[in-house]
């Protein structure tokens, strides 16, 4: 089988869940008119009403036993991302994954869309499961969503959550997260999103 990634040249994110063999690649080649709009069974975006050009377009692409048997593409305009370890989660059969500052869930095997939410106004590095939900690393902010997509907290520091060198600014602990944003100045925050002293 030649995965799609490979054809179009870019790094895959390969996953298996149960029997199906999972591909997350980033399709910069993609546009959303004429025969390569058929190419994916859905396309997705926020405020498809509007016109807008894609910063991100991740492709997710299902198999089983070496058959393609769904596909989608994603597609959003706020900070740009690329499809890494740490941005797609499976849980209870739904693949959960983020295009530039929106996080997605879609329902595998078929790829249907569950719901999208926008995690950080400006981008999201990152996505972990936590309990009954996920937090999300965002340049701007930190937030806990629930299985439904709902923004249960978030929370901002006084400038971003990046460092060009140095310590990592998101850290995950038992018992709560710490951060730091770009100028070094240190956060640490529950599980609720409050100010730990």
């Amino acid at each position: 089988m030649q995965n799609l990634a490979s054809i179009f040249g870019v790094m895959n994110i390969p996953l298996h869940y149960h029997d199906l063999s999972i591909e997350v690649f980033d399709d910069h080649l993609f546009a959303d008119k004429g025969d390569q709009a058929l190419q994916y069974d859905h396309v997705y975006q926020p405020d498809q009403h509007k016109k807008f050009m894609p910063v991100s377009q991740q492709a997710v692409v299902v198999y089983r036993n070496d058959v393609k048997i769904a596909s989608t593409i994603l597609l959003a305009a706020a900070g740009a991302t690329s499809a890494t370890r740490d941005s797609i989660v499976i849980d209870e059969g739904n693949l959960v994954t983020r295009c530039c500052n929106i996080v997605f869930s879609l329902a595998l095997p078929w790829l249907t869309l569950n719901w999208m939410t926008e995690a950080d106004c400006a981008t999201c590095f990152s996505i972990h499961p936590f309990q009954d939900g996920y937090i999300t690393h965002g340049e701007l902010s930190i937030a806990r969503i629930d299985r439904n997509g709902n923004v249960c907290w978030s929370f901002s520091g006084a400038d971003i959550f990046v460092r060009l060198e140095g310590e990592n600014p998101f850290q995950l602990y038992d018992d709560h997260i710490a951060l730091t944003d770009f100028n070094g100045r240190q956060y640490k925050i529950d599980y609720n999103g409050e100010t730990i002293q």
